[in-house]
C-alpha cells in the first residue's frame, strides 16, 4: 500500500479530532478498515499505538498545567489496564479465521454506543442540580475503568468518546481538569493495550508512523480552526456518522470476512489463514521466467503472524 493515503487519512482524522475533541479511535479505526481496507485486528492494534503517542502529547500539556485529577486516574487505571489485557487475551483465543469478523462486529457496536453517547451529551447536558457533588466510590470507578479497558483492548475505542461522557456526568471536575484526567488515563490505558497487541503480533509500526505523520499536524490545524467552524454542528454530524458506520459494521460483513468464508467453503469448512487474499489459495503460480521468483511487495493489509 502507498504511504500517502495513510498520511492523508491521519491528517483528516487529526483535523476532526482537533475540531471536535472526539476520541481519535472512534474516527481513525473505522477509517482504516472501511476506507483503506486494513484488517480490523491490525487496525485496532496499530491504533492503540497511535493513540498512546497522541495522548502522551496532549496529556503532558494538561499535566504541566496541573489540570489532572490523579486519584481518579489511578483508580480508573487499576481497572482499565487489567480490562484491556483481558480483552486482548480473549482475542488471542479466537480462531484466526474468526478474529477480524469478531473485531469488526464489536467495533460496530462500540461505535454506535460512542455516537449515541456523544449525541446525548450534546443534546442534554447536566444542569446545576443534576451535577455530581462528589465522585463515585472507588469500586465503581475501578469497575468503570475495567469496562473501558475491555472495550479498548478489543476495539481501541472507549477511552475518549465513551469514558469522557461518563466523567462529565458523574465527576465534579472543571472541564479542563476533566479533559486532562481523561487524556492521562487514556495514555496509560493505550500504552498497556499497545504492549498486549504488540506481543500478539497485531501492531504495524510503519502504518502507525505514516498515520501519525499526518495526524499530528492535523490536530494542530483543527485546533486553530475551532473558532471558524461551528463545533456543535460538526460534532453532531460526526456523532450521527459514527452511529451509521457502527450500524453498518454491526449488521453487514466486511469484504475480507466474506472472502474468508468463500475460501473456507472451497476447502470444506477449514479456517482460512488470517487476512490472506483468496487468490493465494488457488493453484500454485507459474514459475517466473528465468527461474527466479519475483520480489514480494510489502502490504499493510497482511497482518503479522
Amino acid at each position: 500500500m502507498l504511504v500517502w493515503p495513510l498520511i492523508l487519512t491521519g491528517a483528516l482524522v487529526g483535523i476532526l479530532v482537533g475540531l471536535t475533541s472526539l476520541g481519535g479511535g472512534s474516527v481513525l479505526t473505522p477509517a482504516l478498515v472501511l476506507l483503506l481496507g486494513i484488517p480490523p485486528s491490525l487496525a485496532v492494534g496499530s491504533d492503540v499505538l497511535i493513540a498512546s503517542v497522541m495522548k502522551l502529547v496532549g496529556g503532558g500539556v494538561y499535566a504541566a498545567r496541573r489540570a489532572v485529577h490523579w486519584p481518579t486516574v489511578l483508580r480508573l487505571s487499576s481497572g482499565s489496564v487489567p480490562g484491556a489485557l483481558l480483552g486482548i487475551a480473549l482475542l488471542n483465543r479466537l480462531p484466526k479465521g474468526a478474529l477480524d469478523l469478531f473485531i469488526g462486529r464489536s467495533l460496530g457496536v462500540v461505535l454506535v454506543l460512542a455516537g449515541t453517547a456523544t449525541l446525548l451529551r450534546l443534546l442534554r447536558r447536566p444542569s446545576v442540580s443534576e451535577a455530581a457533588s462528589k465522585p463515585p466510590s472507588s469500586p465503581w470507578t475501578v469497575l468503570l475503568g475495567f469496562v473501558t479497558g475491555l472495550l479498548v483492548g478489543v476495539t481501541s475505542i472507549g477511552s475518549g468518546s465513551l469514558l469522557l461522557c461518563v466523567l462529565a456526568w458523574a465527576w465534579p471536575l472543571r472541564s479542563q481538569t476533566l479533559v486532562g484526567t481523561d487524556l492521562v488515563h487514556a495514555f496509560l490505558l493505550s500504552s498497556a493495550a499497545t504492549v498486549g497487541h504488540l506481543l500478539s503480533g497485531r501492531v504495524d509500526f510503519a502504518l502507525a508512523g505514516a498515520v501519525l505523520a499526518g495526524a499530528v499536524p492535523g490536530v494542530l490545524i483543527g485546533a486553530r480552526l475551532t473558532f471558524a467552524i461551528p463545533e456543535r454542528a460538526l460534532r453532531t454530524a460526526l456523532a450521527t456518522l459514527l452511529v451509521g458506520v457502527g450500524t453498518y459494521l454491526s449488521v453487514f460483513r466486511l469484504p475480507e470476512a466474506r472472502a474468508a468464508d468463500e475460501v473456507s467453503g472451497r476447502h470444506g469448512g477449514a479456517s482460512a489463514p488470517h487476512s490472506t487474499p483468496p487468490a493465494l489459495h488457488s493453484a500454485p503460480p507459474a514459475p517466473h521466467p528465468g527461474g527466479t521468483e519475483p520480489e514480494a511487495v510489502p502490504s499493510f493489509k497482511e497482518s503479522p503472524e
